[in-house]
């Protein structure tokens, strides 16, 4: 069972298509994802986690949203949010100030075994406790 609530595509007012995110109780959080990625989010320490990867491309990107930090992007509900009404909402995105963000890819991705390795680890590469 996800640690978020729902998840599908939300528009952000100015962009050319909508984009992935996920609700967390009222919050909701657009994660950076692309189409060909995979994404594992879930709630850790009062953050949510985006562990972004990419097998084929050879890489991995994690994000943390502190859940306290205010939505300031404008967007609508787009498709999916199974769970949502459908509306216009207020987001996080990972472009805001207060998202951290680690990755890995390359030579690296090979060298610290990116593919196989679990988020809590992968967190603990990025120096976050």
């Amino acid at each position: 069972m996800p640690d978020f609530d729902d998840d599908g595509k939300i528009w952000v007012r100015g962009s050319v298509r909508p984009e992935y995110g996920v609700r967390v109780g009222d919050l909701y959080f657009i994660t950076g994802m692309e189409e060909s990625d995979n994404i594992n989010c879930f709630i850790r320490d009062k953050y949510l986690f985006a562990d972004i990867h990419d097998t084929g491309k050879q890489y991995r990107i994690i994000r943390r949203f502190p859940l306290k930090l205010d939505p300031e992007c404008p967007g609508t509900l787009f498709s999916g949010f199974t769970n949502t009404k459908h509306g216009d909402i207020m987001a996080l995105t990972y472009r805001n100030d207060g998202v951290e963000e680690y990755g890995v890819e390359g030579e690296m991705y090979s060298d610290e075994n990116a593919s196989v390795m679990d988020s809590v680890r992968f967190i603990q590469l990025a120096g976050w406790k």
